[in-house]
């Protein structure tokens, strides 16, 4: 039955990615509006991969529909499908992407923003690209820790964010969990390991038992006369804020919240 079940997941799975990569060819043109058939085709895909996967996903909280800085916490490279399932957003990653066969030029046609290996002049483009998507009306997604966790949020870096502020959006923390029935805090077969190859991690996501997502929505707040720095310990602080909360008491200690939420919306 275990590997019935394998099979016909993975057959739902290559129907979604044939079917998702024939739309992307044919109505994808490298930019992601908050609406219209791009944004319908996108989040399609992603949706699909996670009904195919058997993961439901569950959202609380509202997300802002447009010109918004996303930024999350990043637990697996499953998280693209589960936000990109409920959101119509620009994801940022690594340049290296952008030259993989058929998988970069598909990301690319998809609306994902690269940012390259280096320091200031590397991040000062990617805020560029991430500013005039958000000039544009679009959203975009950041995971700032710069890496996958175990479920322990780690310091959110602010260098990115500095999009928002030039742009004067909203910026948006958003919360995602795989609750663990073992008590942990992430689901064991969700976040990478060292050493584990993307092969490794896909399998185990695919014979994965009891394995769900909770995404959550938490205050936006507008980036205007407001620093990078600020936008970043608020994003982390109200995280850590919402996933403590969903934790037994005797896991972690409370987390204060810096107030940045006068004219939010």
């Amino acid at each position: 039955m275990h590997r019935i079940l394998i099979g016909y997941r993975l057959l739902l799975l290559s129907l979604v990615l044939a079917t998702g990569s024939l739309l992307t060819v044919l109505f994808q043109r490298g930019t992601m509006p908050p609406q219209g058939i791009q944004s319908l085709i996108t989040r399609w895909w992603h949706r699909s991969i996670t009904i195919s996967l058997g993961i439901p996903v569950r959202v609380y909280g509202t997300p802002r529909k447009e010109a918004t800085l996303f930024v999350s916490n990043h637990v697996s490279s499953f998280d693209i499908a589960a936000l990109g399932s409920v959101l119509p957003v620009h994801f940022l990653s690594k340049a290296e992407l952008q030259h993989w066969p058929i998988l970069g030029w598909l990301a690319t046609r998809a609306g994902t923003l690269y940012i390259k290996r280096g320091g200031r002049e590397a991040a000062a483009d990617a805020n560029r690209a991430i500013t005039e998507a958000l000039s544009m009306n679009h959203n975009v997604m950041l995971f700032p820790e710069g890496t996958t966790t175990d479920g322990n949020v780690k310091r959110f870096h602010s260098r990115l964010m500095q999009s928002a502020v030039d742009s004067e959006v909203y910026m948006q923390p958003v919360a995602i969990r795989y609750p663990d029935p073992g008590g942990r805090k992430a689901h064991p077969d969700v976040h990478y390991v060292d050493g584990m190859s993307f092969m490794d991690l896909s399998k185990r996501i695919l014979t994965a038992k009891n394995l769900e997502v909770e995404i959550y929505f938490l205050d936006a707040v507008c980036a205007k006369d407001k620093s990078r720095d600020e936008l970043a310990r608020y994003a982390e602080n109200e995280v850590r804020r919402k996933l403590e909360s969903l934790y037994p008491k005797s896991q972690e200690p409370g987390t204060r919240t810096q107030n940045l939420n006068s004219g939010t919306r």
